[in-house]
């Protein structure tokens, strides 16, 4: 493959929406296949962005020589299938999060694509955001010495989802453990280059569009010797959506666009589509150049095990050896 890259959008669902515009800002990609069991929404999608070839299923997809690597952005739920079948055609891979709805598939398509030798990057998108990866930095310098406690919130009010399969736990793995908590669990992670060790969860179900639970805390002891905390809900008319890190030397709150730290206010601007751009900048990076992603499956899979942990104890009511997973 030279260095142009041929990529295939599996899905053309409204995350196809930024992913499309990201490929088509980066010179050395060219966006050469849609799919989408909708065929007239994959025909929309490539009329939309000039995409040359259309297709119904990805198997079909996969087939077309034209095609380097492939973003999947189906409901979670066929994420597992469709990585391996692309590992299997030779195809590099980025997928959107959360990378599957369960650890064992997730080891699967870590499993798949070092079988094949390609790269499996996944779509942790909140890593790209600006006020993130100097929060990041911020803590690796030690602004605030050693990391001690973390307290991460979502707050929000969503009755239901644009997406029917949203409010399927089959299919979305529980929309806040998965759906949201992919991100959340991440960032706790990520911030702290720290993996779970014990992770204690509570889930209530509160509004029943969701059929799962949709007030959640995970509660982790961290690798670094820090403990976090993670507080969701989709009920609450007053928003939120933060991470207090407190250290030995000081504290920071991470917000969307800043990040407080003392008696200071670090502004980080939000270019949505940038970090979208930079996102895919790295996968081709990764693909082009023989590098291993930072979001690589084999670093999400610490994500996953957490999740999975998470799940465990809401299920049993028992502190659950993430680290053992």
């Amino acid at each position: 493959m030279a260095d142009q890259l041929g990529m295939g959008v599996i899905g053309c669902g409204g995350i196809s929406r930024a992913h499309l515009p990201a490929q088509q800002a980066i010179e050395g990609i060219r966006t050469v296949a849609v799919c989408d069991i909708d065929g007239e929404a994959a025909q929309a999608a490539a009329e939309e962005y000039d995409v040359p070839a259309v297709y119904e299923h990805y198997h079909d997809l996969l087939l077309d020589d034209n095609v380097d690597a492939v973003a999947v952005l189906l409901p979670h739920h066929l994420h597992r299938d469709a990585v391996v079948a692309a590992a299997e055609a030779g195809k590099h891979i980025l997928c959107e999060k959360p990378m599957a709805i369960s650890l064992a598939q997730a080891d699967e398509m870590i499993a798949a694509a070092d079988a094949a030798g390609v790269v499996l990057m996944i779509a942790q998108i909140l890593r790209f955001r600006p006020a993130n990866a100097r929060a990041r930095d911020l803590i690796r310098e030690g602004a605030i010495g050693e990391v001690r406690n973390v307290i991460r919130r979502r707050y929000g009010h969503a009755r239901d989802y644009k997406s029917e399969w949203a409010g399927k736990p089959d299919q979305a793995g529980g929309w806040v453990l998965y759906g949201f908590g992919s991100h959340e669990v991440d960032m706790i992670l990520w911030l702290n280059d720290a993996e779970a060790e014990q992770v204690y969860a509570q889930g209530r179900m509160n509004n029943p569009w969701w059929h799962d639970y949709d007030e959640v805390t995970v509660d982790l002891g961290l690798s670094n010797g820090a403990m976090a905390s993670y507080h969701h809900t989709t009920n609450s008319p007053f928003g939120a959506w933060d991470c207090l890190i407190i250290g030995t030397e000081g504290a920071m709150i991470v917000e969307t666009e800043a990040i407080r730290l003392g008696d200071q206010v670090i502004e980080e601007p939000l270019d949505g589509r940038a970090a979208f751009v930079n996102q895919v900048t790295q996968f081709y990076d990764a693909v082009v150049k023989g590098l291993e992603p930072d979001p690589s499956g084999r670093n999400v899979r610490r994500t996953m095990a957490a999740l999975e942990a998470a799940k465990i104890a809401m299920a049993e009511g028992r502190v659950v050896d993430a680290a053992a997973l």
